[in-house]
């Protein structure tokens, strides 16, 4: 009754208003929704179809007050619910109200030294798989051995056998530290079963289970799908062991010890703690259908915070690809987030997934994050394509801070372009995260590829890679990409675990893309590197001080790879370009070279000089080796105080005050990551980093 006295209430008082209706609700509302008797969040939401079917035209805004909105449910818009181009509905938060749409639970820890609670209230549904809990909005640790950093594996290999195991499956062994091995060995079968091993190996993430211990080889057996030929895990993989009640030995470590859960806070004088246990995996889903989307809805001012993430075993895959995200949309336009937040999730934060069109993300904070920030576009098999599908395109991820990611699957990528076109990421600040910075494309070589004409401008991407992963960059593309523009970016400490720590990476098939005034500076592997690809512009970047290379090429094909010209590099050690580029189809000139220590710039592996260089190669003839004229390179200040040298190489400086977010100082503040954060990266790239 109250429901239907509620819509009798918004017909009758604005219908002399255009048919525009505002809707008041606060976390313990239990009126009809007007401003002086506010209803919950879930009832407004269920009170929209009867709304839309009577008032086709106008906006419905729902005014959240300030408080925690604990969901029991995601907030679903459909067809039945949702906008149309003529129909808006706008969720928004009152004025200097911070309300919190949340999916978790909080729940009081008691105890002595080590806290706990029984949370069988939260596992009635057996689907949940508690993976994440929070202490004072900050994630606490799943206890691990070791507690910070990481264990090298010994010798692995695996037994294949599908008449016992299955197609597709295999028995692996895995060679342990004797110390780790001696703390298994204490374990009960049952709670060996709960402890997970969480391997990383070259671009990607494995957590494997143990089956069973080998005590004369201090190792442990598992069975589960089979080691990809092109990414084994060697010797050479790190890991650390996790959700064992024998590493729970640690300050901000827990353990969920049947339906107990148990936590060791910092100071060991409490004895009381109210925690944070998120349960619900999404927190909002648009869903549209394919003749008919869902349109006009905007979300404003609201923090979306707390969600879970179940199915943690095995293998995520590249860019965490089977991994969805908080927020989901389908079949959508114009759905806009507007000066939002989006944290403490378990997963993504949101995905435009399929056929998403004209939707957007602007002036938000994305941060402590499961996996990646924002996902765009489908990742189907390219046998699944169809070039007359309707993929995602022209959404626009603006002017937000998409920081601290990859806590639970660390091959998540800041921002991720799958099969979408016409995208724009501009003027974002990206930074910390395990893998990627920005990647863009889902198809391995030269055939169709629906990523096309997306722009990723005036980003300041850093603080990528943590020296854990390997195969990587800051801004990561693959296939044909006609149209596709990387530019106006400042990329920059990048480091991988082994191999291929790029600043900008035009990987398998990566054509026609443009990359032009770009800074890179401080990689491990090289500014820049093409693996192989056709038609590729480099054109007017600064590429500076990365540890092995400036720039890189990988693969001579028959057919023009790209050209690279009007670039600056600079360096103080290594050679300035590795690999075939005498013998590639590659159009390199005007280019300067600089060599901080000795001023002797050597090209190739052959230790050549410009010269020579130029000379042997006949290329970049019209290439100088001379000073470029920053105010103090060394510092990493690549403004200029002379211009007479970049200009004899037709060099247009590019101003890069105008990279990274935009607005008021408090804003662009939050965007410089904390101290404690880069203490950490530096230290784990000193530890981890293979040199």
């Amino acid at each position: 009754m109250k429901l239907l006295f509620s819509i009798a209430f918004y017909f009758s008082l604005f219908a002399a208003f255009a048919s525009d209706i505002t809707i008041y609700v606060s976390p313990k509302g239990n009126g009809n929704g007007a401003i002086q008797t506010p209803t919950t969040l879930e009832k407004a939401v269920d009170m929209l179809p009867g709304l839309k079917s009577n008032n086709p035209k106008g906006t419905i805004t729902i005014i959240l007050n300030e408080g925690e909105y604990e969901l029991s449910k995601p907030i679903t818009i459909t067809n039945e619910n949702g906008g149309t181009k003529d129909f808006k509905i706008i969720f928004k938060a009152a004025v200097e109200a911070h309300p919190v749409v949340s999916g978790g639970r909080n729940i009081l820890l008691i105890g002595d030294k080590i806290l706990s609670a029984d949370i069988s209230s939260l596992l009635k549904d057996k689907t949940i798989e508690i993976n994440d809990i929070y202490v004072h909005a900050k994630r606490a640790i799943r206890a691990r051995t070791p507690n910070d950093n990481f264990f090298q594996l010994g010798k692995t290999y695996e037994i294949k056998d599908s008449a016992k195991i299955g197609i597709g499956k295999s028995t692996q062994h895995y060679e342990i530290p004797s110390s780790l091995y001696d703390e298994l060995s204490h374990l009960s079968p049952s709670e060996l079963k709960k402890a997970r091993c969480n391997i990383y190996h070259k671009w990607d993430n494995t957590i494997v289970k143990i089956d069973s211990l080998d005590r004369k080889n201090s190792a442990f057996y598992f069975t589960g799908s089979e080691w990809k030929s092109y990414n084994v895990i060697s010797e050479k993989s790190i890991f650390y062991m996790e959700n064992a009640i024998e590493s729970l030995d640690a300050p901000n470590e827990w353990f969920l010890d049947g339906n107990v859960l148990k936590y060791i806070p910092s100071d060991s004088k409490i004895n009381n703690l109210k925690i944070t246990i998120p349960i619900l995996e999404k927190l909002i889903i648009i869903k549209g259908d394919v003749d008919k989307d869902v349109s006009n809805v905007t979300f404003q001012g609201i923090s979306f915070c707390y969600t879970n993430t179940s199915g943690m075993y095995e293998d995520d895959f590249q860019a965490a690809m089977s991994v969805d995200a908080a927020v989901m949309l389908d079949f959508a336009n114009n759905i806009n987030f507007e000066d939002c937040e989006i944290s403490h999730i378990g997963q993504y934060a949101i995905w435009f997934r399929k056929s998403v069109q004209d939707c957007s993300i602007s002036h938000s904070y994305l941060h402590d994050l499961g996996a990646g920030g924002v996902r765009i576009g489908e990742t189907l098999k390219q046998s699944e394509i169809n070039k007359n599908m309707r993929f995602s395109s022209g959404n626009k991820i603006s002017n937000c801070i998409i920081h601290s990611g990859g806590f639970n699957y660390p091959t998540a990528v800041g921002v991720f372009i799958a099969h979408a076109s016409n995208n724009r990421i501009e003027h974002n600040d990206i930074g910390d995260f395990r893998y990627s910075g920005v990647s863009v494309g889902w198809v391995w070589g030269y055939t169709y590829s629906p990523a096309v004409n997306n722009k990723i401008v005036y980003n300041h991407i850093h603080h990528i890679g943590w020296g854990v992963l390997s195969d990587m960059a800051g801004v990561y593309t693959l296939g044909i990409s006609d149209g596709t523009e990387v530019s106006n970016n400042v990329v920059h400490d990048v480091y991988s675990y082994g191999y291929g720590g790029w600043g900008l990476y035009t990987d398998e098939g990566s054509s026609n893309i443009r990359m032009e005034n770009n800074l890179v500076y401080k990689t491990k592997t090289g500014g820049f590197h093409q693996h192989y690809g056709k038609n590729n512009v480099i054109n007017n970047n600064i590429i500076a001080f990365n540890n092995q290379f400036q720039a890189q090429f990988s693969r001579v094909e028959a057919h023009h790879s790209f050209d690279f010209q009007h670039n600056i590099l600079i360096s103080d050690k290594g050679v300035m370009l590795q690999g075939p580029w005498q013998k590639g189809d590659i159009t390199i000139d005007n280019n300067c070279y600089w060599n901080m220590n000795n001023k002797k710039c050597i090209f190739t592996d052959s230790a050549l000089t410009l010269k020579k260089w130029q000379k042997k190669s006949g290329k970049d003839v019209h290439s100088i080796s001379q000073d470029p004229g920053f105010v103090n390179a060394k510092e990493y200040n690549f403004k200029f105080k002379d211009l007479s040298t970049v200009k004899k190489i037709g060099f247009e400086p590019f101003d890069i005050d105008k990279v990274g977010v935009f607005g008021d100082m408090q804003w662009k503040k939050k965007a410089e990551l904390p101290q404690e954060i880069l203490a950490a990266f530096s230290a784990s790239v000193d530890k981890n980093m293979l040199h």
